[in-house]
C-alpha cells in the first residue's frame, strides 16, 4: 500500500515538473521542512493571539455595558435585567470574521506583492532571471510559476486560517454562499495584485532592491485609504472595485436604511449609492462581485501584456503603440462612468451637496493627466532603439518615404512616442467631451478649455521627456521619472509655497498644472489665449529640438567626423 501511495506522489511530482517547471523549482526551494514548521508555528499562534486580543476587547466592552448607548447595547450586549447583560455573542463573531477577512487580504495581498517584486529583483541581481527567460518555456509559464510557487509559504498559512474564517462567518449567521462570494473576490484581487508586483518586480531593477518596499507600501496605502472613504460620484469611485473589503459590508448585512454601515472596520459609507453609468452596483452585492471580477480581469489582461513583452525582452516598450490606443479606451470608459450618475439614491437625515460639474472636471482632468503620464512611461523606447530607427529608418526623402515615416510614427514601437501620445489624447478627448454633453449641469465651454490645456500640457511632458533621454546620459531610467514628475510637481510646489490660488496675481501657473480649469473662469480671454499659444509654441519648439536630435542621432560616426565634430559620442 505504501509503495502504491509513493508511486502516486512520484507521478503527481512529475505532471506538476512537466505541467510548469517554474512552480516545481519554486516549491523545491521552498518547502523546507523548517520553514513549513515556522509557517504552521506563526499561523497557529498568531490566530491564537488575534483571538486574545478580540476576547480581550470584549472584556472591556462588558465593563461598560451599563453605561454604554442604546446602539452599542443593541449590537454587544443584551439586558437580560436591570443590571446585568448577556453577552451577544453573534456581533462578537460578526467582529472576528470581519477583522479576519482585513487581516486576510492584508496578508494575502501586500505579503504576496512583497515577496513577489523581491524575489524578481533578487533573482534580476543575480543574474538567474536572464537564464529563467531563455529557456524554452513561454513567458506567460513562468511567470504563472512565479505566482503560485513565491507567496507558497502565505498561501499555506492562509489555508491554515480558513477553520477560523469560515467558522467564525458561520457563528455570526452569514451564509456560506457570502463567505465563498468574499474568497472569490480576495482570490480575484490577489491575481491582480500579484500581476502589478511581477510588472514592478521586472521594471523596478533600478530602485537597487527598493521596490520591494515602495510597491508593497503603495499597495498597502491604497488599500487603507479605502478603509471609510464615502462614494462621491466620480471617477474617484472606481477604486472600490480594486478593494476587496469594498464586498463585507454585502457579505455581514452591516448597511442599514440610510446607506450606512454599522461601527465595523472598513465600513464603507454610503456604497449603495454606487452607480456605473445608470447601473445601480451597490444596490446588491451579486453586481459588485460580477463588476469587480469583470474590472480584475479586463485590468489583469492588460498588466500581462506588459509582462509577457518585457519579459523576453527587456529592452523592448511596454506597450505597443496599437495596444495603447485600445489601453485608452478602455481606461476613459471605466473612468467616465463612475461619473455620469449624479443623483443621490437614499434618503437620510444628512445634507449631501450633488456632485457639481467643477469637482467632477477636476476629477476628470487629474485622472486623465495621471494616466497619460504612466502611458508616456508604457511607451518609452529603448534609447538604442530609438536611435537605430533614426539611423535607418527616420530621414525618408521621397514621398513615399515620408508616407512611411508617419505610419511608423503611428505604429512603429520604436519610433518616437509623441504622436501616438497625441492620438491617445484626441481617442481620450472624444469621450469626455460626450461626459460633458450629459452631465445635469456646468459650464462645458470652461471644461472644453481645461481639457484643451490639460491636454497640451501633456503633449509638453512628453515632447520635453522624449528630448531630455535622447542625450547622452546616465541612470535614464531616474531621469525619466525626474523629467515626469517635476514639470508636475514644481508648478503646485510653488502655488502652495505662495498660496496663489484662482483669481489672484500669479494665476497662470495654473494654467501648468491640471489645475488650469478652475482658473478659467477668472481669467480674461486675451490672457488665456496668450497662454495657450505658449503652450503651442513650447510643443513647436519642442518637435524641432527632438527632430533635430533624431537627425543627429542618425548620422554615423564617420559623418560627423566629416562634418567637423571634435567630440564623437561613443555608444
Amino acid at each position: 500500500m505504501g509503495k502504491v501511495r509513493f508511486s502516486l506522489l512520484n507521478t503527481g511530482v512529475e505532471t506538476l515538473g512537466d505541467w510548469n517547471p517554474q512552480l516545481m523549482r519554486e516549491i523545491q526551494g521552498r518547502l523546507k521542512l523548517r520553514s513549513v514548521l515556522f509557517t504552521l508555528l506563526g499561523s497557529f499562534l498568531g490566530q491564537g493571539l488575534f483571538l486574545f486580543w478580540r476576547y480581550r476587547t470584549l472584556e472591556l466592552r462588558l465593563g461598560s455595558c451599563e453605561t454604554a448607548d442604546f446602539l452599542k447595547k443593541s449590537q454587544e450586549c443584551v439586558q437580560a435585567g436591570t443590571h446585568y447583560f448577556f453577552v451577544n455573542w453573534q456581533e462578537w463573531w460578526l467582529q472576528v470574521f470581519t477583522w479576519g477577512c482585513i487581516f486576510l487580504m492584508f496578508g494575502l495581498v501586500v505579503g504576496g506583492s512583497f515577496m513577489l517584486i523581491s524575489d524578481l529583483s533578487q533573482e534580476d541581481r543575480q543574474g538567474t532571471l536572464t537564464f529563467i527567460s531563455l529557456s524554452p518555456q513561454t513567458a506567460q509559464t513562468i511567470l504563472v510559476g512565479k505566482m503560485i510557487g513565491v507567496p507558497l509559504l502565505i498561501f499555506l498559512a492562509a489555508l491554515l486560517v480558513l477553520p477560523l474564517h469560515y467558522g467564525s462567518g458561520l457563528l455570526a449567521q452569514i451564509p456560506f454562499a457570502k463567505i465563498v462570494c468574499f474568497d472569490l473576490w480576495l482570490l480575484a484581487g490577489s491575481f491582480f495584485f500579484y500581476s502589478l508586483a511581477l510588472l514592478l518586480g521586472l521594471v523596478g531593477n533600478w530602485l537597487s532592491g527598493f521596490q520591494s518596499w515602495l510597491g508593497s507600501a503603495g499597495i498597502f496605502m491604497l488599500l487603507l485609504l479605502l478603509k471609510n472613504s464615502s462614494i462621491y460620484k466620480n471617477s474617484a469611485d472606481w477604486l472600490y472595485a480594486f478593494s476587496p473589503t469594498a464586498l463585507l459590508p454585502y457579505v455581514t448585512n452591516t448597511f442599514e436604511q440610510n446607506g450606512y454601515g454599522r461601527e465595523l472596520p472598513f465600513a464603507h459609507k454610503n456604497m449603495v449609492d454606487l452607480h456605473w453609468f445608470t447601473l445601480p452596483l451597490g444596490n446588491t452585492g451579486l453586481l459588485m462581485l460580477l463588476f469587480a471580477l469583470i474590472n480584475y480581469g479586463l485590468w489583469s489582461g492588460w498588466l500581462w501584456q506588459p509582462l509577457q513583452r518585457r519579459f523576453r525582452n527587456p529592452h523592448i516598450s511596454l506597450l505597443s503603440k496599437k495596444q495603447s490606443y485600445w489601453a485608452t479606451t478602455c481606461f476613459i470608459t471605466c473612468s467616465l462612468k463612475f461619473s455620469v450618475y449624479a443623483k443621490p439614491s437614499f434618503d437620510s437625515n444628512f445634507v449631501y451637496a450633488k456632485p457639481s460639474f467643477d469637482s467632477n472636471m477636476v476629477v476628470v482632468l487629474m485622472t486623465h493627466l495621471l494616466w497619460f503620464l504612466l502611458l508616456i512611461v508604457l511607451l518609452l523606447p529603448h534609447h538604442q532603439a530609438l536611435e537605430d530607427w533614426a539611423r535607418f529608418r527616420g530621414d525618408y526623402q521621397s514621398a513615399k518615404g515620408r508616407r512611411q515615416r508617419i505610419k511608423d510614427l503611428i505604429w512603429a514601437d520604436d519610433s518616437p512616442t509623441w504622436v501616438a501620445i497625441a492620438i491617445n489624447l484626441g481617442i481620450a478627448g472624444i469621450p469626455i467631451m460626450a461626459w460633458m454633453l450629459v452631465f445635469p449641469q456646468g459650464n462645458r465651454v470652461d471644461g472644453a478649455v481645461g481639457l484643451l490645456f490639460n491636454s497640451t500640457l501633456i503633449l509638453i511632458f512628453a515632447l520635453f521627456n522624449q528630448v531630455m533621454l535622447l542625450r547622452s546620459i546616465s541612470h535614464r531610467n531616474l531621469w525619466t521619472t525626474a523629467t515626469l514628475l517635476g514639470p508636475v510637481i514644481l508648478p503646485i510646489f510653488l502655488l502652495a509655497i505662495f498660496g496663489v490660488q484662482s483669481g489672484q496675481w500669479g494665476e497662470s501657473l495654473f494654467f501648468l498644472t491640471p489645475f488650469a480649469f478652475t482658473a478659467i473662469k477668472n481669467i480674461a480671454f486675451m490672457r488665456a489665449l496668450q497662454i495657450f499659444l505658449l503652450h503651442l509654441g513650447l510643443i513647436t519648439g519642442l518637435t524641432w529640438q527632438l527632430n533635430r536630435q533624431l537627425k543627429r542621432s542618425g548620422e554615423s560616426t564617420t559623418q560627423r567626423l566629416l562634418r567637423g565634430d571634435k567630440y564623437v559620442e561613443q555608444g
